[in-house]
């Protein structure tokens, strides 16, 4: 992955985008042009949150649909908004954060590595929000 121009971009895999932030997000690439294609396991997303592209059900931390994903709809850039955000049940349920936001995220970056297709990759947390 390296530095890249919005002109070598047009499909964007928004990790996360049946929430909130996620949503927007594909809401405001696709007014920008850009073609928004949706990976959420709809854990805490909503179906009908998805309106600007495609969504693909599914996880972070599956490498095989990952990279399924990548090619078949020719992903160029991704942008991850897919981690657990709730302070409280981290503190309870600790192992499902990590296995989420930390092994999940290990795996989507590693099958975005293994593409060569991805130009650009976005981490954002929902919590900064």
């Amino acid at each position: 992955m390296s530095e890249t121009s919005t002109q070598d971009v047009s499909r964007v895999l928004v990790t996360g985008g049946a929430g909130y932030v996620g949503s927007h997000a594909a809401k405001a690439l696709r007014a920008a042009g850009f073609e928004p294609v949706t990976l959420d396991d709809l854990s805490t997303g909503h179906e009908w949150a998805v309106k600007y592209g495609p969504l693909v059900r599914g996880s972070i931390a599956d490498q095989a649909l990952v990279a399924r994903v990548i090619e078949e709809q020719r992903i160029d850039a991704v942008m991850h908004f897919a981690a657990s955000a709730y302070v409280r049940e981290s503190l309870l349920v600790p192992e499902k954060y990590f296995r989420n936001n930390v092994a999940g995220t290990v795996a989507l970056l590693e099958a975005c590595l293994a593409s060569k297709r991805i130009r650009a990759f976005v981490l954002s947390s929902t919590c900064a929000v």
